[in-house]
């Protein structure tokens, strides 16, 4: 069977087709880009990473894709949902998501980042503690 020598690891050209079928049944049509190519090197490494090289699934490629594009939509600061979106979520939206109600269900899309306190260890408290003295 033919490979395609543009992409790295040279995937066989069925692989590339099942793909892009995948992915346009979501209306995503990839373009020769870098997040294309990118896509592609790391399916080949995990390829290469099994005894005998085995491609993930065309699914599992096509899931690597759109994750690589929302980051690179998140890093052109594209990636935006409207101010409200937490707040104010239709029955039928909310049926569509995983848990509405967990905290940050939306953050991927949300400009502030937030993260929490680091939990000091009882170790440091102690060390903390022998150099202040009492």
């Amino acid at each position: 069977m033919a490979e395609d020598h543009s992409l790295p690891g040279w995937p066989k050209k069925k692989l590339v087709k099942e793909v892009r079928r995948h992915l346009s049944h979501f209306g995503i049509r990839p373009v020769r880009s870098n997040i294309w190519r990118a896509t592609w090197a790391w399916a080949h490494a995990i390829a290469r990473s099994y005894w005998h090289v085995n491609w993930p699934l065309p699914s599992e490629i096509g899931t690597q894709y759109i994750l690589l594009l929302l980051v690179e939509m998140k890093s052109s600061c594209m990636l935006k949902l409207p101010y409200r979106a937490n707040e104010i979520v239709p029955l039928e939206v909310a049926r569509l998501l995983p848990a509405v109600g967990q905290p940050g269900i939306l953050a991927i899309a949300s400009e502030v980042e937030t993260k929490k306190p680091r939990r000091r260890r009882r170790k440091e408290l102690a060390e903390d503690s022998a150099v202040q003295g009492p």
